[in-house]
């Protein structure tokens, strides 16, 4: 049957027709004929033959008799369809078109027979089911359960279903009262329609929002999903028929493998997927996966950005999330793969001139090389990585690259040998090395301008090291960049963050960031640094390298080979008339002695050592021979940290923990404390998986751990008596101290690891 739909009778009569705008006004005319594909509408307005674009309609009507509504409203199947523009009407939905759909209204008094509504004029489609039918296919209800309710209806027609449904599943009846409110509302939340169609109570729902709070901005669907009360099938699910939309698979599905560009912001921000758009209809409409349809943002953003009709389907979060990671990563690889083989193909357009120096006619200089140098650098940085590593085979094995991403290695490229001495030198140019020396290893620093981010450049820490086969090996670490990381982003717990809040606005004393190479100390006593940092406040750095730059910040790289030591610039502070001093690294006792008399006579200072723990450190600086007296006054607190490899969001998934691995974890946090922090509420783990976003490890990203030693009072009295570690640990932990174990649990439990990854490095 054709969507065309004439309006005529007999002599061409035109008829009228109410035509709803895209911005919310209605306008009345008369047409002859509607076909709802056509890209105008003929109107007859004021006498004149007038024509509108489609694309600025919502919706069509045709008024009638009520006969058409007493007929949708004898099928029951009603839906609400909310418009652009805030309005909601009830109908009953008939045939479909490419564009949109016809449909009868079920409100008696309305005066509209029929009408098409636009695919692009619809916000949301709402299933106006009864509630008891809701709760059934919510599986909140069993049919029984639910045939036992009507016939107790029956018996009372003044007590509602919903009431009697409440009392004999035991529920609080204010919970139904509050769901037959919210059905009339038309900006419905996700809590408000879990609710409403029985898979959460109005507690549960109370408690997410709690914890949702606490967890600061994750969803509240993936709060309910980790707290147990509903499963992610179920809810996304609910969702879409509540909204009556088609519910997918996408690992069945076929996916957007082309990847449009014009997109990836919306569909990142968002985390919604583009999929393929079947039919003839393909160019004029897409189709997009999303996790909640209470979210329309981005389904606005789409239709503005590609002024295309936007028709949604409903998919798992979590496997929405995975397939939206491998479509930006995709899209990714097929803009910047294969620019490295390019550039190197361009290089070997030119044959060397001589196979017994085949490089001699690559230099740095070449626009090649500059080229090839400047890609890896950029794609290291895409990636994450924490280190380039440059490593020569001689003249007859290949160049490795290899990049450290996420803690581990993992091979970039291999380059010809060709090229090895010419990207060599090319890196020594920018770090402002000496090209011609090759037998000693060498340090230095590149910032290198991300187009136009010229005002913020990355920063790379250079250093070369003679090798074997006349080589050279360079490796690049790449550093946070001129700014600093914001407090908040560091990852300190909420007890944690306001006690090192307190710490770094005294006026004087020794703050201690401690952990092995490679944990983030500079990067938080920078974050540090940058929260206190203002036009009032001398702040001095001494430190080796200086690996982040902050503006306002006096900084000083300490060169030990001409006698500029930590403890000589320290010593040179003093008498630079400072407020805050930092210093890289307490190496030895005099560093040490020096920074603690510092923080003695009315300076703040900060400074990091190489310890497994904050109570450990403490133990450390009596033991090398610092005053327990000096140092017991002086120490205000000691920040121990690690980084841990975090779960991949993307293909994570969810598993509730079983009675073996929750009898280990309340093991090594302790039972009682355990049951203390978590309760009885089921405890749901987060497992690695793999996928294109991770490259099938699992893992992307690194999560903090964090140990917060404060000096309090007991700590203090503890550290004059040169008490062991187990006396300072049990101070501590009455202090508050949550131990680096018991932090790479919590964040086992939160999902961000799992216990494999916590453990190996908060038990070192």
């Amino acid at each position: 049957m054709s969507a065309a739909l004439s309006t005529a009778g007999r002599g061409e009569t035109a008829r009228p027709v109410v035509v709803r705008l895209l911005d919310g006004r209605t306008v009345e005319a008369r047409t002859t004929r509607f076909d709802p594909e056509r890209p105008d509408l003929d109107l007859e307005l004021d006498g004149m033959r007038r024509a509108l674009a489609a694309e600025r309609v919502a919706w069509v009507a045709f008024p009638g008799p009520a006969a058409g509504c007493a007929e949708a409203r004898a099928q029951g199947a009603s839906v609400r369809v909310h418009v652009q523009g805030g309005e909601a009407i009830e109908v009953v939905i008939g045939e479909r078109a490419a564009v949109g759909f016809f449909a009868q209204p079920v409100d008696p008094s309305s005066r509209l027979e029929r009408i098409f509504f636009y695919d692009h004029g619809v916000r949301a489609r709402e299933a106006c089911k009864p509630l008891g039918e809701l709760l059934v296919e919510g599986g909140a209800l069993g049919r029984r359960e639910l045939d036992a309710g009507l016939a107790a209806q029956a018996d009372d027609r003044a007590m509602p279903l919903g009431r009697i449904l409440a009392e004999q599943r035991g529920l609080d009846p204010s919970v139904v009262d509050e769901a037959a409110l919210r059905e009339n509302r038309k900006k419905l939340r996700i809590g408000e329609v879990l609710v409403e169609v029985g898979l959460a109570t109005r507690e549960d729902v109370d408690r997410a929002l709690d914890e949702q709070r606490r967890r600061r901005g994750k969803r509240l669907g993936a709060v309910l999903v980790e707290m147990g009360v509903v499963d992610e099938a179920s809810l996304a699910a609910t969702l879409a028929r509540k909204f009556d939309l088609p519910f997918v698979d996408l690992d069945q599905h076929p996916s957007d493998e082309a990847g449009d560009p014009s997109i990836a912001d919306i569909v990142k921000q968002f985390g919604v997927l583009p999929l393929p758009s079947p039919g003839e209809h393909g160019s004029r409409a897409i189709v997009v996966a999303v996790g909640d349809p209470l979210a329309v943002d981005a389904i606005d953003a789409l239709r503005f950005r590609t002024k295309k009709r936007v028709r949604e389907v409903v998919a798992r979060p979590s496997q929405l999330a995975r397939h939206v990671a491998a479509w930006l990563d995709r899209l990714e690889r097929t803009q910047l793969d294969g620019r490295v083989d390019r550039i190197l193909q361009e290089l070997g357009e030119e044959e060397p001139a001589s196979a017994e120096q085949p490089e001699a006619r690559v230099t740095e200089g070449d626009s090649g090389v500059i080229k090839l140098v400047n890609q890896i650098i950029l794609d290291a940085i895409r990636r994450g990585a924490s280190d380039i590593h440059i490593e020569p085979n001689g003249r007859a094995r290949p160049t490795v690259v290899r990049l450290r991403v996420d803690g581990e290695c993992e091979i970039y490229q291999e380059i010809p040998a060709v090229y090895r001495a010419a990207i060599v030198a090319r890196l020594k140019v920018m770090a402002n090395l000496d090209i011609s020396e090759r037998r000693k290893p060498q340090d230095g620093k590149i910032r290198f301008s991300i187009g136009d981010r010229r005002e913020r450049p990355i920063e790379l820490r250079v250093a070369t090291v003679p090798t074997i086969d006349d080589g050279e090996d360079v490796v690049l670490r790449i550093l946070a960049g001129a700014r600093p990381l914001p407090i908040e982003a560091c990852g300190f717990g909420d007890r944690d963050l306001r006690e090192v809040r307190k710490a770094i606005a005294r006026p004087h004393g020794l703050v201690l960031c401690v952990g092995p190479t490679g944990s983030g100390k500079t990067t938080t006593l920078h974050a540090l640094l940058g929260a206190i940092n203002a036009p009032d406040v001398k702040i001095w750095t001494a430190e080796d390298p200086v690996e982040i730059t902050q503006p306002g910040l006096r900084q000083i790289q300490v060169q030990p080979k001409i006698g500029l030591t930590f403890a000589a610039v320290l010593r040179a502070l003093l008498r630079a008339d400072p407020d805050v001093i930092m210093v890289g690294e307490m190496r030895d006792l005099e560093t040490a002695s020096i920074a603690v008399e510092a923080s003695l006579t009315g300076h703040l200072v900060f400074s990091t050592l190489h310890t497994n723990s904050a109570v450990e450190t403490v133990t450390r600086l009596i033991d090398i021979g610092l005053d327990p007296f000096a140092f017991s006054d002086a120490l205000v607190m000691v920040i121990a940290q690690r980084l841990v490899r975090g779960l991949c969001r993307a293909c994570r998934a969810p598993s509730p923990a079983d009675r073996r691995e929750l009898d280990e974890l309340a093991a090594l946090y302790g039972r009682e404390a355990f049951a203390e922090r978590f309760g009885d509420r089921p405890i749901v783990l987060q497992r690695a998986r793999g996928c294109a976003a991770c490259r099938s490890s699992g893992y992307k990203g690194r999560v903090p751990l964090h140990e917060v030693l404060v000096a309090d009072d007991a700590v203090r009295a503890a550290v004059q008596r040169k008490a062991g570690v187990g006396e300072i640990r049990r101070c501590a932990d009455a202090g508050g101290t949550t131990s680096l174990v018991r932090a790479a649990i919590e964040r086992v439990v939160a999902g961000d690891t799992d216990v494999a990854q916590a453990l190996s490095v908060s038990t070192r």
